[in-house]
């Protein structure tokens, strides 16, 4: 079986393939009370009134309950055909998507799996295996992007003079830039020859021609603590960018503007709790409880949030909250869905929405699946695929 960098879903459901080794009593216990020792947070029911309807709370938009969550059918065969035909992407996570010009959506993955499928619906052990892709849908027609070439593929993106065992990219969210899609880069360094010895080493923004999805290049950021580009929205002339402050067991969200079009060119703003500031260092933590990927949308007169619930630990069940304002607060947690695949060893992570997909009652919702055990991921392809849910609600 290939060796692969360690993605940390002990640490971070969020994102890649895990070591080949059984989870022992320790790494039980650990999850048990959080990584960093302080016990587990309870996940919260949502708000509701006396007569069991979901409330408002000061500040955030109204919050109405979802009618039903049912399997997008068409988008979970589109993608299971084509993982199990085309001789090209298999799987992977993230799963970020953006509407191109002309209709055509950009799936953005970090960690994936390239190559055939086995007639036992396996995974061959000697599968490609690079940690970021874009897969694009034009009208149903899917075509996979990679760097290096069809007989050695490569990361699409890759860190400058780096080594890929010791540095590189995961993708967060993109968006559109006239002609160019730009893509959030996270960087992450191995720091030892542990398992878990890498940390986060900072965020990037790369830059695609939209036609060909030719890299044009990667425009770093300032070091930092936050985790930028777990989400984007465009709203009027600004571009709020998400971000995640990781304490492991704690997850904060951050959030910084930029003007329209002016991702890698115009200043940064950092939300500092009660405006904006050219500070980074002052940005406020609006919440905690979010996953290190989620989405923020303008959904049905306000801003939602989905998210899978850290508020426990490697929780099944994916959430929303609203808001009046893209900086928040956000609030009325409802629950949305509880991940069926959840058991034994397979976990779920990282659930957003994707509102270029759905319309004005319904969200289309990805998750992604994993194992603690990597022999899953090699014996059943579907233990390393996205998964497509559709969440409808009243109008």
């Amino acid at each position: 079986m290939p060796s692969h960098p360690l993605h940390a879903p002990l640490r971070r459901p969020r994102r890649g393939m895990l070591p080949t080794i059984a989870l022992t009593a320790a790494v039980a216990g650990a999850l048990s009370v959080g990584l960093l020792g302080a016990p587990a947070l309870a996940a919260q029911p949502p708000a509701t009134s006396p007569g069991g309807a979901p409330v408002s709370t000061p500040g955030s938009a109204p919050v109405s309950a979802p009618i039903s969550a049912t399997v997008d059918q068409p988008l979970t065969d589109r993608f299971e055909h084509y993982g199990d035909t085309a001789g090209r992407w298999t799987g992977a996570d993230s799963a970020y998507s953006v509407q191109l010009p002309g209709g055509a959506v950009a799936w953005l993955y970090s960690d994936t799996f390239l190559g055939a499928v086995n007639p036992d619906h396996s995974r061959p052990a000697d599968s490609p295996f690079v940690h970021n892709s874009i897969v694009v849908d034009r009208g149903g027609s899917l075509t996979t992007y990679t760097g290096g070439t069809a007989a050695a593929p490569a990361s699409l993106v890759t860190v400058a003079g780096g080594d890929e065992q010791q540095d590189w990219y995961w993708f967060g969210d993109g968006t559109v830039e006239g002609s160019h899609l730009r893509v959030s880069l996270l960087h992450f360094r191995k720091t030892g020859t542990g398992s878990f010895d890498f940390a986060y080493a900072g965020s990037a923004v790369a830059s695609f021609d939209l036609r060909s999805m030719r890299l044009e290049g990667v425009t770093t950021r300032p070091a930092g603590t936050v985790e930028w580009g777990s989400a984007i929205l465009e709203d009027g002339p600004w571009t709020y960018v998400y971000g995640v402050e990781d304490l492991g067991s704690t997850k904060y969200l951050h959030v910084a503007r930029v003007r329209t079009n002016g991702l890698i060119r115009a200043p940064w703003q950092f939300w500092d709790g009660s405006g904006w500031t050219a500070d980074e260092t002052a940005s406020s933590r609006v919440m905690d409880g979010v996953a290190n990927e989620f989405s923020v949308s303008k959904f049905q007169g306000g801003y939602a949030l989905v998210t899978s619930d850290t508020t426990e630990i490697l929780s099944p069940h994916i959430v929303l909250y609203r808001s009046s304002s893209p900086v928040g607060p956000f609030t009325g947690k409802t629950p949305l869905y509880t991940t069926p695949e959840t058991a034994g060893n397979v976990f779920t992570y990282n659930a957003k929405a994707h509102p270029e997909l759905g319309d004005a009652n319904t969200l289309v919702v990805t998750y992604n699946v994993n194992s603690f055990d990597t022999a899953d991921v090699y014996r059943n392809v579907d233990d390393y695929r996205p998964r497509y849910i559709d969440v409808r609600f009243a109008h």
